[in-house]
């Protein structure tokens, strides 16, 4: 099975990096904190999707993305390719499901999907980064 390509931002703030909780009634990963993004059109770009997917979920597209890493992970019935982008966080950010700003340290603590608990080692370095 070909992976899903899937764009996301970590969006960061003095050293905290922003997630949202997705709906508790989601067909995947109900409740789960995650990076905000989506998946990839066919054709799109995984910059395109991510400012797509953006604008959509936060009413908002950053200025600059950079690449930070392409992570695969098997679900089992489901292969994800995230692509991951940093991003510098705007003043104010409007989320319509529950958020916060959290170090690597504290989203190891919280419920994610496994693919992006994969991200905080990356993460944790990029917040110490000057």
């Amino acid at each position: 099975m070909k992976p899903a390509r899937v764009a996301i931002a970590a969006i960061g703030r003095e050293g905290r990096f922003f997630l949202q909780r997705r709906d508790p009634g989601a067909a995947r990963f109900p409740g789960l904190w995650e990076f905000p993004g989506g998946k990839a059109e066919p054709g799109e770009s995984a910059e395109a999707a991510l400012r797509r997917e953006l604008r959509e979920e936060l009413a908002w597209t950053p200025e600059r993305a950079l690449p930070l890493a392409v992570v695969e992970h098997d679900y089992g019935s489901l292969q994800v390719r995230l692509h991951v982008f940093l991003c510098e966080a705007p003043p104010l950010l409007h989320a319509p499901l529950a958020w916060g700003w959290f170090t690597a340290g504290e989203m190891a603590r919280l419920p994610m999907p496994a693919a992006n608990l994969r991200l905080l080692p990356l993460l944790d370095r990029a917040a110490h980064q000057p």
